[in-house]
């Protein structure tokens, strides 16, 4: 990848992780990064494999589990809330496809600490992410 790219998903990466809450679109991301939204679109795929909202999805669906896990007594609106999350069937269903169970039963496990805390699936977790490393290690 060229180095100019590896800096724009760098940047990327930093200003997703510390604004992750907010309400980020794709104008705003693309401007972050001095870049066209077809550009970012276009780095996203041929970094991440997939586009930068179901990218930036997957991020706070892990900042998700990580709160579920620091406070199940939390309602899971504040949850949602918290990590810029509306708590959509979408969302819904992408954290079940990536931890195999639903925010739900994942709370009421953290809850009764009986359950192993899910992780996700090695076809689901990174796929060619190197940007969600970043992401992650960023967090």
């Amino acid at each position: 990848m060229d180095p100019a790219d590896v800096a724009v998903m760098g940047a990327l990466a930093l200003y997703v992780a510390e604004h992750y809450a907010s309400d980020l679109r794709m104008p705003d991301l693309a401007s972050h990064v001095h870049v066209s939204v077809r550009t970012l679109q276009n780095l996203f795929h041929s970094h991440c494999g997939e586009p930068p909202l179901k990218a930036l999805r997957r991020f706070r669906l892990h900042q998700l589990n990580s709160l579920v896990l620091d406070r199940p007594w939390t309602p899971l609106r504040e949850l949602y809330r918290l990590c810029g999350l509306t708590g959509s069937v979408a969302d819904r269903d992408f954290f079940l496809e990536i931890y195999g169970l639903t925010i739900r039963e994942h709370q009421e496990g953290a809850r009764l600490k009986s359950t192993p805390v899910p992780s996700p699936s090695a076809l689901t977790e990174f796929p060619k992410g190197e940007l969600r490393h970043m992401l992650k290690a960023a967090a």
